[in-house]
C-alpha cells in the first residue's frame, strides 16, 4: 500500500473516532454505535474511553 492510501486510511479512522466520540458525549450508548458500525461493542470500548467521557 502507498504512503499516500495509508495516510488516507489514518484520517478516515480518526474521523470515525471523532464521530463515535460526538455520539457518546450525546449519550448514545457504545452498544448502539457498535451496532451501527457492525463490530462488538468492546471494538467500540477500545477506541473511545467511554466512561471517562460520560462522567465530564
Amino acid at each position: 500500500m502507498t504512503k499516500q492510501k495509508e495516510q488516507k486510511l489514518d484520517t478516515l479512522e480518526q474521523i470515525k473516532r471523532l464521530l463515535i466520540l460526538a455520539l457518546v458525549h450525546q449519550g448514545v450508548q457504545g452498544k448502539d454505535v457498535a451496532a451501527v458500525l457492525g463490530v462488538d461493542p468492546a471494538v467500540v470500548s477500545r477506541m473511545v474511553p467511554t466512561r471517562q467521557i460520560k462522567k465530564k
